[in-house]
């Protein structure tokens, strides 16, 4: 019942946020990627490398916003988990708090994350972490990089008319930076940057492995067969990995403990977001 209310009350109190946040001040990077000259329309015109600073810019910016949004998330969930419990619900304002002073505290919390999103702030969060400072600005130096080393593959790729993959397409820059920094060192990238650091578990399929294996809603899935995995992407590779339907053990961690299952390798059977695996 707790995981109910705190997944519902962050959806709406996240939609509201987001809305909200878009119409009071979000970055306006919604024109178009092409948008070189500002008219809103593809300038052919102007040279390789403007064209392609120009998308490395809106890249940069789209970034940005879905950082700030994630974020949001991630603190109305952390304040939802505060909130619903044994104890009576209490609201984390003041009931007396005029809405002008509402307003400042909600103006100080949107300056404060768009801080935590910038460069400087993103590097002071990794040396909180544990990384020292030269670590940081080469990981976020190597982030830009690697995105636009992604871009570019796929602009090559159109422009030759070969083929995209696109899921490999979108984890190109993940895959190299966890290659680089290894998994432990990755871990603690993720979770400086407020990212997940397992596959969560949001339902399970009826008649599925999972519900076989005993998985619940809340649970997180550590190790596939050995395999650290990070994101529903990681854990749909390994699936694929050896014989289908060989017996495997999956680390799963619930309420803080770890803990071990085994399914047979294929389709776990679960939902985490909006995604089947």
């Amino acid at each position: 019942m707790k995981q109910m209310l705190v997944i519902a009350g962050t959806c709406l109190f996240g939609g509201f946020a987001a809305l909200a946040w878009w119409q009071s001040g979000a970055p306006t990077s919604g024109a178009p990627v092409t948008d070189i000259d500002g008219s809103g329309a593809f300038d052919a015109s102007q040279p390789y490398a403007a064209r392609l600073a120009a998308l490395e810019r809106a890249v940069s910016d789209e970034r940005l916003d879905r950082q700030l949004l994630q974020e949001e998330v991630f603190y109305l969930t952390r304040e939802l988990e505060r909130l619903v419990g044994p104890a009576e619900f209490e609201p984390s304002v003041p009931t007396d708090a005029s809405d002008a002073g509402e307003a400042v505290v909600d103006a100080d919390r949107r300056s404060d994350r768009r801080y935590r999103n910038s460069a400087e702030g993103r590097k002071q969060r990794l040396v909180e972490a544990g990384f020292l400072p030269a670590q940081a600005e080469w990981i976020l130096r190597r982030e830009q990089e690697l995105q636009m080393d992604a871009l570019q593959a796929r602009f090559d790729a159109e422009r030759s008319g070969d083929p995209v993959d696109w899921t490999a397409n979108r984890t190109m820059a993940a895959d190299s930076l966890r290659a680089e920094l290894g998994d432990a060192e990755y871990e603690r990238y993720l979770d400086a940057s407020g990212r997940s650091t397992n596959v969560a578990v949001s339902s399970v399929i009826e008649s599925s492995p999972a519900q076989s294996a005993g998985l619940q809603p809340g649970d997180e899935i550590v190790r596939y067969d050995g395999e650290r995995v990070f994101s529903m992407t990681d854990l749909t590779r390994q699936t694929m990995v050896g014989e289908p339907g060989e017996t495997v053990v999956i680390d799963i961690m619930r309420n803080g403990n770890i803990m071990q299952v085994v399914m047979p390798r294929g389709p776990v059977g679960i939902t985490g977001g909006r995604r089947r695996y």
